[in-house]
């Protein structure tokens, strides 16, 4: 597993190295793009830097990291729907009791009946955007209400990073802030979920 995430450490590294350069921040963007498909690494800590390197132009960073992101959650999207007749036959291939057609249906229905708080909390909080993503599009979840509920989710999330990264010129500080905060809204919203 070290060795798959060695080229993305060493390019989040040269990122930070020069965090105050249009080259970083495009970096940056390209990084929140193939975060939300298939890089495991979040794009929290370059995007702090980032921050904190260009403090004046925290906002625009931040939106235009939320919009990248969300561009990637739409390639994400549009795979999983693409891969669902693919899931369907494999379905096929495994033991009625692990996985049947029935299940899958079930799993379809309940992702459509509270897609949007699994859009949101997918988006917002620290659980695998990309797995959201995916899954979305797998199940049938609209295109342009995921996009929305996308932009509005990771924004939110980006710019509260991104500001706590301005304010407190501290990546420790805020990296420990926003993980807090994006934890307790995550298991907020998964506690009025359950209700």
């Amino acid at each position: 597993m070290r060795s798959m995430l060695k080229p993305f450490s060493k390019w989040s590294t040269r990122i930070l190295k020069h965090a105050d350069s249009p080259m970083a921040r495009g970096g940056l963007y390209m990084f929140s793009f193939l975060e939300s498909i298939i890089i495991p690494l979040p794009t929290d800590p370059i995007l702090m830097g980032c921050v904190i390197a260009a403090r004046h132009k925290w906002l625009s960073i931040c939106l235009f990291t939320a919009l990248a992101s969300v561009a990637g959650g739409a390639v994400g999207w549009i795979l999983g729907a693409y891969l669902a007749p693919f899931v369907s036959d494999m379905l096929q291939l495994l033991p009625h009791q692990i996985a049947s057609e029935d299940k899958f249906t079930s799993v379809s229905e309940a992702f459509n009946s509270i897609g949007i708080i699994l859009v949101l909390i997918g988006a917002f909080t620290p659980l695998p955007y990309k797995v959201i993503a995916i899954s979305a599009g797998l199940f049938g979840f609209g295109f342009l209400p995921f996009l929305l509920f996308s932009a509005i989710g990771r924004s939110i999330r980006f710019c509260l990073v991104g500001g706590m990264a301005a304010h407190y010129q501290s990546p420790q500080i805020a990296i420990t802030c926003g993980s807090i905060l994006l934890l307790l809204i995550g298991a907020g919203m998964f506690i009025l979920h359950l209700m």
